[in-house]
């Protein structure tokens, strides 16, 4: 029997609503900085206008990880829809969802299948960047990230060579 385990996505009909239609506008620029913003929408915000990630678009009925490949690159879902499979688990994504960043920085392979059910815009995370930048972070940040990405993927510890 096929389940949905999980669901996420950012409301982004609530943002239009509040004016939130373009990233580097200045009402929503005004908007991000009055507070009226979720913590969700504000990393939404934060990485949808970054100017250091690249877009990607992906047709509807594509896939976009396959599970078990080596991950080169993470996505995060400005819009669209998209779902993840593994075995009989369901999971649907949406705006604000983050694919394949954890398993990336650790080493891993895609832990799912992932394919789009409609149209999507993507910014691109290259992994090879990220790698780059964490050995010059702060060791408090670092841990911060290493926590975060066990957090992620339900593990207790990381090979003392990531991340």
């Amino acid at each position: 029997m096929t389940e949905l385990s999980a669901h996420f996505e950012i409301d982004i009909e609530h943002l239009h609503a509040l004016g939130v239609v373009d990233p580097n506008s200045p009402k929503s620029l005004d908007i991000f900085a009055s507070g009226q913003l979720s913590s969700n929408e504000r990393l939404y915000f934060s990485l949808w206008g970054n100017k250091l990630l690249s877009t990607a678009s992906f047709d509807a009925k594509k896939k976009i990880f396959q599970e078990g490949e080596d991950v080169a690159v993470a996505y995060f879902i400005v819009s669209g829809h998209l779902l993840a499979l593994k075995g009989e688990q369901i999971e649907r994504l949406g705006p604000g969802s983050v694919l394949c960043l954890a398993e990336g920085l650790a080493g891993q392979a895609a832990p799912k299948t992932v394919v789009t059910v409609t149209p999507v815009q993507a910014r691109i995370i290259p992994l090879h960047k990220v790698d780059h930048m964490v050995p010059n972070l702060p060791h408090a940040m670092r841990q911060i990230i290493r926590t975060t990405v066990k957090r992620t993927l339900a593990v207790k510890d990381l090979p003392k060579d990531v991340l």
